[in-house]
């Protein structure tokens, strides 16, 4: 990694990176893997089935450009990079009615390009900041890669990958006396949409006759209201999360037994509205 300070409030970096996850053997279908494995004689599909058994390490390469800046007497802060990476043998997992299980398996190659952005405001109004972030992000497979069903999904949009994202935050420190600091805090959260599996090649799938599930664009809002002492020696806060009860597909794959050619889905669902009370003590 490069850093060079332009003075003391404007630093600009380069970062050149690799990566690498070994590989191993999928314990999702090792059971039935190994039965099929030990009650095979010819060995041609025995060892098909041991390949089957194993998935391949992962790599990655690339690089970021980026920006961290304080403006406005360091009550603004401003920064963003922006990178580009590239994945070959990322492993992917999928749940595989076949067996009835989970597998993982790698994706011939994932190219992601982007751009991050967030910002600070300390405002004049004492105890009151004003935040943000944003997103943009492009997320493909980029190489052959032929998915569980037998499609060949380069050059589709990799799964749970919105292209923007980005929240608004609002937190506001109130003095109550010299003993009492009261806090408000909120932050709301944009998604855009995204596909929920790694199934077929476009929103259609003329194989199954069953289209990619979508994820549509959400807004989520979050909120608490805390009292507690202004050195944060304890607090007690009453936190309010998804507060608009938006319920949204984290993953999605065929049921298992489902009959052929149907559009049902078996989906993973995020939480609803949750309310908690915390005490907290910092030593």
């Amino acid at each position: 990694m490069l850093k060079y300070s332009l003075n003391d409030d404007f630093n600009v970096y380069a970062a050149f990176k690799t990566g690498f996850k070994s590989g191993g053997v999928d314990n999702n279908t090792l059971p039935t893997g190994t039965v099929l494995l030990l009650n095979n004689p010819d060995p041609a599909v025995a060892e098909a089935t041991a390949d089957s058994l194993r998935f391949d390490s992962e790599t990655s390469i690339g690089g970021e450009l980026g920006f961290r800046t304080q403006w406005a007497d360091r009550t603004l802060t401003l920064n963003a990079t922006i990178f580009y990476y590239v994945f070959d043998d990322q492993q992917i997992q999928n749940f595989d009615v076949n067996i009835f299980n989970f597998s993982t398996f790698n994706a011939g190659e994932t190219t992601t390009r982007g751009i991050d952005v967030d910002w600070r405001w300390r405002t004049p109004l004492e105890g009151l900041s004003l935040s943000g972030a944003m997103s943009y992000l492009d997320a493909e497979f980029s190489d052959t890669f032929v998915s569980v069903n037998g499609l060949d999904l380069d050059g589709r949009d990799a799964a749970r990958a919105p292209q923007w994202s980005g929240n608004v935050a609002v937190d506001w420190d109130i003095p109550l006396g010299n003993d009492l600091e009261l806090g408000l805090n909120s932050v709301v959260s944009y998604t855009d949409d995204y596909f929920t599996t790694t199934t077929s090649p476009t929103a259609f799938d003329p194989a199954t006759n069953i289209g990619d599930l979508v994820q549509d664009s959400f807004v989520t809002i979050d909120a608490s209201v805390s009292v507690g002492a202004p050195d944060g020696k304890w607090t007690l806060s009453l936190i309010g999360t998804n507060l608009t009860d938006e319920i949204t597909i984290q993953t999605s794959a065929p049921p298992p037994f489902g009959a052929p050619g149907t559009d049902d889905r078996l989906v993973t669902l995020n939480r609803g509205r949750q309310i908690f009370v915390e005490l907290g003590f910092r030593f």
